[in-house]
């Protein structure tokens, strides 16, 4: 009976357990899907983000490479004033002598770094030349002698030159008959402007160094009633530079010192010249895959540069990885959403906390405001992101980001940051910190949008001050800081425009002072002192401008070196003696026999010493008295400059290292003064690593203590 009812049971009976293995099949079958759905899409994400980071590395070069030319045009149009002012220098020459010339390119020399050498060729001709050679050495010049079957009538021999340069161009050499130049001078009388030569391997220089010429024709005064164009041909003034000079401090601002280069002078008509670097015989082939040029040219001639493209330019140690990164997390990620996607079938989705709650409501007003929020919580774990945030620093949905780690949610920006690892030590140090605020910090965002970010930050606590978490804003400031760096950079330009004319006015009015015009009167000898005087005040502050905005704009290196500074602080004190005679003022030396020498930059550390001195001079009476003191306590250089004059009062103290900050004397403000002295003071020892003080009280004179370390590691600032 039993066995009979058995077999009447209903088929469908035994149907559940099909309907059940399916659905326990169903997780399985789902995570495995979503396994193999993200391990596609992280594996073609991260070879996409290494592809584009490759292109991006690639545009950065040639970006980079399309600025070297004006870098190197520019460098080359300010070297081309020296031979402006040696053309207006020789037209108002009446006699011109190897005396009056060699100081004046000294003077030249002296005040800018572009020429190697400067030079004349007068025009001399063939009935004047045997009077020319004896009055050249007269004057201690050997122009040599010239053949009489030369075709020229005239001749144009190097007569003047500072300094000489062995084996590249000889005196007496003419150069209107030399192979190198001729076709140059010509082009220079002709078109009236500066003309370039070819480049030039001197016999003295084995590493085949190039060279070039400039030359300028020099015209003097034309006859009463013709065109100023029409005056005579006085001869060619010109100027000798080193090609590798002007590359050199271009690739160094661009930071492509390093990178493989070539480099062709180029001219209309002739055949290309490669300048350096020493290249098999087929580098001189057209332009090879992965090489990027640029051309530059100046004075009739150009020059084209070749660099070769080099592997992952310009991006950080986080752009090189990244790609691994993503993968590595890709994988995480599959992983885990894979696992719970299983988990998700086979339970219920928890209920959302109260907190869970509040935070979605908040989002939805923090996500609406245009700056950068983040929330963190009392465990640093992100409470709050809106989208600002994640867009500013190229992260995924802010969503995604809730209930992360706070140091792997900042550490996953995919942007390029200027000095990142200082930035996220900077985030790492606050969120650690109950009780650190931070009023305003700049980011600036490089890649892939070059943008300027400004970060605040304070922690929130409740009413009874427990503290809860922190909060972080991040605004963009790109167009303010934009607007500053521009009134930073109109600063420089005006102020690189300054210098040349008033060089030229220094220089002129020391060549009328020697008597260069004429014997001068009385009264027009003190006017012109005068001018001389306010001259060299206003190029003293033209280059104090220069400093600040060098300082300001990271471009302020040192070339430190170990100097012993007994012997720099005597020669600064003799350089400025007649000023303190001129007051009757007693200058006291009180220097360690001891010290050892120190590693700093020779002429901004005295820069540094000469203007406390002047300070200490400025401000003391006649009669008074400046003492000295240098001393080492084995790690540090002290000196100190302490003088008997007015004093300083305590809340002038606070400011008296402030630019444009001058101490007022009863009403008044000292000549002299332009109030930026100490300001630059103050930056050249903080970029030696060292520290500068004041001591002073009203009527008891003023002490200014600097201390630098012996062997310090300078910050440059570039």
């Amino acid at each position: 009976m039993r066995l009979a009812a058995e077999r009447r049971q209903p088929a469908g009976g035994s149907s559940y357990a099909p309907n059940a293995a399916f659905t326990r099949r169903l997780g399985v079958i789902a995570a495995a899907a979503t396994f193999l759905m993200l391990l596609a899409m992280t594996i073609g994400t991260a070879l996409g983000a290494k592809a584009v980071l490759n292109s991006q590395s690639e545009q950065r070069f040639a970006d980079v490479v399309s600025g070297v030319s004006n870098s190197v045009r520019a460098d080359l149009d300010r070297s081309f004033t020296e031979i402006a002012a040696l053309e207006a220098f020789i037209r108002t020459e009446s006699e011109l002598t190897n005396d009056r010339f060699q100081l004046f390119a000294s003077s030249i020399s002296q005040r800018t770094t572009g020429s190697e050498a400067l030079g004349f060729a007068p025009r001399v001709s063939s009935e004047d030349l045997a009077e020319f050679t004896e009055r050249m050495k007269i004057q201690g010049v050997d122009i040599g002698t010239f053949s009489v079957t030369s075709p020229f009538a005239d001749r144009f021999p190097v007569a003047y030159m500072f300094p000489p340069v062995e084996g590249l161009i000889e005196p007496g050499g003419n150069v209107v008959s030399d192979p190198r130049f001729g076709t140059v001078v010509q082009d220079s009388l002709r078109n009236r402007s500066p003309v370039a030569s070819g480049p030039i391997t001197i016999r003295t220089n084995p590493s085949g160094q190039s060279w070039f010429f400039v030359f300028q024709a020099v015209f003097g005064d034309p006859e009463p009633g013709k065109h100023p164009s029409e005056g005579p041909l006085m001869g060619y003034a010109f100027s000798i530079y080193r090609a590798a000079d002007f590359l050199a401090a271009s690739l160094d601002r661009n930071g492509l010192s390093g990178v493989p280069l070539r480099v062709f002078d180029e001219a209309p008509g002739r055949t290309a010249t490669l300048i350096f670097p020493d290249l098999e015989p087929d580098a001189n082939d057209s332009l090879a895959s992965g090489w990027v040029q640029t051309s530059v040219e100046f004075a009739g001639r150009g020059w084209n540069l070749q660099f070769e493209t080099p592997d992952q330019f310009g991006l950080s140690a986080l752009e090189r990885n990244v790609w691994i990164i993503i993968l590595s997390a890709g994988l995480g990620l599959t992983v885990f959403a894979s696992i719970s996607m299983f988990s998700l079938l086979k339970a219920r989705i928890a209920a959302h906390s109260d907190l869970d709650l509040i935070t979605s409501q908040i989002r939805v007003i923090v996500g609406s405001a245009i700056e950068g929020i983040v929330v963190l919580d009392a465990d640093n774990r992100l409470l709050i992101a809106n989208s600002s945030f994640a867009e500013a620093f190229g992260m995924p949905d802010p969503d995604l980001l809730t209930h992360k780690d706070w140091s792997a949610v900042r550490e996953s920006a995919a942007v390029a940051i200027t000095d990142r690892d200082r930035f996220f030590e900077t985030l790492g140090r606050l969120s650690n910190s109950p009780e650190a605020v931070i009023a305003s910090a700049d980011i600036r965002i490089t890649a892939p949008t070059a943008r300027t970010l400004s970060m605040s930050s304070s922690p929130v606590s409740d009413a009874a001050g427990e503290y809860l978490g922190r909060l972080f804003v991040f605004r963009d400031v790109t167009v303010e800081r934009s607007v500053e760096e521009a009134k930073t950079d109109f600063v420089s330009m005006v102020s690189h425009e300054l210098r040349t004319p008033l060089t030229s006015i220094v220089g002129y009015v020391d060549v009328l002072l020697e008597g260069a015009g004429g014997e001068l009167s009385a009264e027009s000898q003190k006017l012109l002192q005068v001018v001389r005087r306010n001259g060299n005040r206003l190029a003293r502050l033209v280059a104090d401008i220069l400093d600040l905005s060098r300082i300001d704009n990271a471009r302020f290196d040192l070339e430190p070196s170990l100097i012993d500074i007994p012997p720099l602080i005597s020669e600064l004190a003799d350089a400025i003696s007649a000023d303190y005679k001129s007051k009757g003022q007693i200058v006291k030396l009180e220097i360690a026999d001891d010290m050892p020498p120190a590693y700093v930059d020779r002429i901004r550390i005295g820069q540094v010493f000469t203007n406390l001195l002047s300070n200490a001079h400025r401000y003391t009476p006649a009669g008074g008295t400046i003492t000295v003191e240098a001393s080492s306590d084995g790690s540090n250089l002290n000196v100190s400059v302490r003088d008997t004059g007015v004093g300083i009062s305590a809340e002038e103290q606070q400011k008296v290292f402030e630019r444009f900050a001058r101490i007022n004397r009863k009403g008044a403000r000292p000549t002299g003064s332009t109030g930026l002295g100490l300001a630059i003071t103050k930056a050249l020892v903080e970029l030696h690593g060292g520290t500068i003080s004041v001591t002073s009280s009203p009527g008891t004179g003023s002490e200014f203590a600097v201390a630098i370390p012996h062997s310090t590691q300078v910050k440059n600032a570039a």
